[in-house]
């Protein structure tokens, strides 16, 4: 399926020993005479207080791929070119900004989202095609480099191979970044950290493997998705999600279909997709099932994501000052 205990303080201790202590003696003025009182039970421990609605609506934003989403991912990305040619620059090194494509449209309609664009539309635009001869530019110019030169230069860019940084993610699993070169610098102004950099990338990417797991086995969703399948399949489009269906046609634009085939079928599908999400409810059944995964979670998750939720908001205002998106 594609998818996507504190520590008491000193006062506290006083107060919680005096209470103690008086405790200890209206319990022999009550049971001196009655003989010695039974020992007290084995202590409950407390359950954990529920996460906060802000928490779980920032978390929720995280996870979630919309046109909000990707319109800031598109100008981060714009501003980490910038930043990467001016420090590449101060080094005397050559650096061709790759270029993210037009802006998102406010309207556009992902997996996660039904937009409100007429006509609809996933966004999805021709591209050159596959193969090198149409990679962007600046893998082109590193590549041409004689092998000693091209390795001077990743080296300025990237960082020595040794310089590098563990992250362990919610799921327990392990991962490394660079912490070194232009690329790392960029990190750092943007965020704060190289860490913090990852984390937004990294983290909301491996909560979303463990959501996709959570749905393989959610009866509610699955039924919405069945409904949502049956739906496509009477209007002759037999995608299995709304996110193979969205990446079929990125294949196509892949491989080089032409700008009025590929927009007329993106129309259609998307037309489909809208009607279908209406009868089916997926998306809502989607963002339901995400809430109720999110109230599953451990708290060290959730704050995780609600961090990352505030690094992006710092990121965005740091790029909009230090390097705004071209026009």
């Amino acid at each position: 399926m594609n998818h996507p205990s504190r520590p008491m303080t000193a006062r506290r201790t006083a107060i919680a020993l005096s209470v103690f202590a008086w405790a200890a003696v209206l319990i022999c003025v009550a049971g001196c005479a009655a003989g010695p009182a039974s020992p007290p039970g084995p202590a409950v421990p407390s359950a954990p207080p529920a996460p906060s609605a802000r928490t779980l609506q920032r978390a929720a934003a995280v996870l979630t791929s919309d046109a909000t989403a990707l319109r800031r991912r598109w100008r981060l990305f714009n501003a980490q070119q910038a930043l990467d040619q001016r420090c590449m620059r101060k080094l005397g090194l050559r650096y061709l900004i790759t270029r993210a494509g037009p802006e998102p449209s406010a309207g556009i309609t992902t997996a996660d989202v039904l937009g409100t664009g007429s006509p609809a539309g996933y966004g999805v635009l021709p591209t050159a095609g596959e193969g090198p001869q149409d990679a962007p530019a600046q893998d082109r110019y590193v590549q041409s480099l004689p092998p000693a030169e091209r390795a001077r230069y990743v080296t300025a860019l990237s960082g020595r191979p040794d310089q590098q940084a563990a992250l362990t993610l919610p799921s327990g699993d392990k991962g490394a970044h660079a912490t070194g070169g232009c690329s790392a610098r960029t990190q750092e102004r943007l965020y704060g950290s190289v860490r913090a950099a990852f984390e937004d990338i990294l983290v909301p990417q491996d909560v979303n493997l463990l959501f996709a797991g959570y749905l393989a086995h959610d009866r509610h969703y699955k039924a919405a998705l069945g409904r949502w399948q049956r739906c496509m399949a009477g209007q002759g489009h037999r995608a299995q999600s709304p996110t193979a269906l969205i990446q079929s046609l990125q294949h196509q634009a892949d491989r080089g279909t032409d700008a009025a085939s590929l927009d007329r079928e993106q129309r259609a599908a998307a037309t489909a997709d809208r009607r279908c999400d209406g009868e089916s409810g997926l998306r809502a059944t989607l963002a339901a099932r995400r809430a109720a995964f999110l109230r599953q979670q451990p708290e060290t998750t959730l704050s995780r994501l609600e961090g990352v939720w505030q690094l992006r908001q710092q990121a965005l205002r740091r790029a909009a000052w230090s390097a705004p998106p071209p026009r």
